[in-house]
């Protein structure tokens, strides 16, 4: 396999689920990062059948330091 210096990897937790992703850095890409997230949450949301709805915020057992 060659080495490609625009290839990079990282894993991220989020709840109870682990995700292992692939970045590859491209000179002529045209869509955003942004765009890309949104477009791979999408797709993974149609390709499971998932029914989509309002995602309730987590629940805090104290003031956030900027709400004093």
């Amino acid at each position: 396999m060659t080495r490609n210096e625009n290839i990079s990897y990282m894993t991220r937790r989020i709840g109870g689920t682990t995700y292992k992703v692939k970045v590859v850095f491209s000179e002529n890409s045209t869509e955003t990062m942004e765009d890309k997230i949104i477009r791979i949450i999408k797709n993974d949301l149609l390709a499971n059948d998932e029914k989509c709805g309002i995602m309730n915020l987590p629940q805090m057992s104290r003031q956030s330091e900027r709400s004093a």
